[in-house]
């Protein structure tokens, strides 16, 4: 018994030690193995992160284009409508002084010679008349230019909307913050 006991005095200083040795460099490798896993996780965040700035980028900017679409297609509207509106104006100038002139020729006094001041009126109103024809033809031609271009915003303004949506960025997950590293008081307790 006495031999036992001298060997286990012997050896437990040595086991001791070893244990220990064992427990440092564990402790090491499970310390390093932890920090290279959250060094993959914090590049992947990241470029998880980068690619969901390029898509919120890329949104932003199909809005702006959307947006300025949407204007210039609102104004190309309005000039429209001005320019109808100016159509039907000429169009009710020229049916007022196609009847001034039937009234002026249908009437008694049309027998008697006009006066060198009834027909310069009569000229002038003729003149007029031409004049706002061609003001009329003029703005058909640019209400034809303008529809086109209100075609083609529109178009755009489509095309435009259907980019936007197309991508939506996922949701990233937050990098947890680095912990100390601090020797636990159990050896059986996860790092934290």
């Amino acid at each position: 018994m006495e031999g036992i006991f001298w060997l286990l005095l012997q050896t437990l200083p040595l086991l001791t030690a070893a244990a220990f040795i064992f427990f440092i460099l564990g402790w090491r490798w499970r310390g390093q193995k932890s920090q290279q896993g959250t060094q993959i996780q914090t590049q992947q965040i990241d470029a998880e992160n980068i690619a969901a700035e390029l898509a919120r980028q890329e949104r932003d900017s199909a809005r702006n284009q959307a947006e300025k679409l949407q204007q210039s297609l609102t104004q190309t509207q309005a000039e429209l409508k001005e320019s109808l509106d100016r159509q039907i104006f000429f169009q009710k100038e020229i049916l007022r002084l196609s009847d001034d002139l039937k009234l002026v020729e249908q009437s008694p006094l049309s027998e008697v010679p006009p006066t060198d001041l009834e027909q310069q009126s009569l000229a002038a109103e003729r003149e007029a008349m031409v004049e706002e024809r061609k003001a009329i033809a003029e703005e058909r031609e640019a209400l034809g230019t303008q529809r086109e271009a209100l075609l083609k915003l529109q178009q755009d303004l489509e095309e435009a909307e259907k980019k936007a949506p197309a991508k939506k960025p996922r949701a990233t997950k937050k990098a947890k913050p680095k912990a100390k590293k601090a020797v636990p008081s159990k050896p059986d307790e996860p790092n934290q």
